[in-house]
């Protein structure tokens, strides 16, 4: 199981004193992580795509270009590229442009995302998600495809492209594309079908709750020939101090905030009791627990990558750095044995 670190960018104020960083500070903070990151001995950094909120980091590909000039071998993508609401030329362009400079490092990761109201405001029908996702999908397929043949091309989401080869081309010959997906059947099966990696949602669920999500996946990409290629990544909220009744004082007032404010941005009705939070989808302890419960992750979902989720709810930059560095040196040798 590789180790990675996801940031989502979500800007909130610390709960301990009311103040807020500003954007600016945020960004920095958020690529110095990345470059933090490699330094560690983490493998890939990956950073959300938003809009309309207080997660404010719009344009994970400019974020990671700055990752990408101050670092050689972590692997970089977003989590997710909300491909619906884009131009796939754009992101195809884009992200290639980030694996030239990065020398071969980005992955790509796509997805539908979770506001309808995004979808508004960017011109498109939410109730048509899927069929959009779907088709702008093949269409950056096509675009990145390692012949470089030029594309004809014209479906419903997207003007139609006639004898056009975009410019300038992945470094890699194929990029990897996973499908950050949902936990229905429906998108699970469509992932596998696809022969996509598949990337689990970054929700506060407990493991336990993905378990039937993945075993589905490899068992469809089996029946699709694409047992080889059924790569699963996951990521969890964590933190993590010497002292484990320290680590939960400190983190409760963000981690709480956080799952607060995440239910009023989406409707969702995530429990915000901190004991439920701890004990079931959030990972927060001393090395020893926090090694404890990623080891229970990793044999019960086997996946391929894991993400933590080390910066929400306002946790000063500082603290995020320190989480990152006792974990790189207590926690990740127990993982890799």
């Amino acid at each position: 199981m590789e180790l990675g670190i996801l940031s989502l960018g979500d800007h909130l104020p610390d709960p301990r004193t009311g103040e807020r960083v500003s954007q600016a500070a945020r960004h920095q903070a958020i690529v110095e992580a990345g470059v933090r990151a490699e330094e560690l001995g983490f493998t890939m950094y990956a950073i959300g795509e938003h809009h309309f909120n207080d997660y404010i980091v719009s344009s994970p590909s400019v974020m990671l270009a700055a990752v990408a000039a101050r670092t050689g071998r972590i692997r970089l993508a977003p989590a997710v590229t909300l491909l619906p609401m884009a131009d796939p030329v754009r992101v195809a362009e884009d992200f290639a442009t980030l694996d030239l400079i990065s020398g071969g490092r980005m992955e790509m990761v796509v997805g539908r995302g979770i506001s309808t109201k995004d979808y508004r405001a960017f011109g498109y029908d939410p109730a048509e998600d899927r069929d959009n996702l779907d088709e702008k999908l093949a269409l950056l397929k096509a675009l990145w495809s390692a012949d470089a043949q030029p594309v004809t091309w014209s479906g419903r989401f997207r003007s139609p492209l006639k004898n056009v080869t975009v410019q300038p081309r992945p470094l890699q010959a194929e990029p990897r594309i996973w499908m950050g997906s949902g936990l229905s059947e429906g998108s699970i099966r469509r992932a596998a079908e696809q022969g996509h990696p598949l990337f689990l949602p970054s929700i506060l669920l407990a493991p336990e709750a993905y378990a039937e999500p993945v075993r589905l996946y490899r068992e469809v990409m089996e029946e699709h020939g694409f047992g080889e290629r059924a790569f699963v990544g996951c990521c969890s909220y964590v933190h993590v101090q010497e002292r484990s009744q320290d680590a939960k004082d400190t983190w409760e007032p963000y981690l709480v905030q956080y799952v607060e404010w995440v239910n009023a941005l989406t409707g969702r009705q995530m429990k915000a009791d901190y004991a439920s939070l701890i004990d079931g989808p959030a990972i927060c302890g001393s090395p020893a627990e926090v090694s404890d419960r990623l080891q229970a992750v990793e044999e019960l979902l086997r996946p391929d990558v894991h993400l933590s989720v080390f910066d929400p709810g306002g946790l000063p930059a500082e603290d995020v750095l320190a989480t990152m560095e006792l974990f790189a040196s207590d926690v990740m040798p127990k993982l890799h044995g």
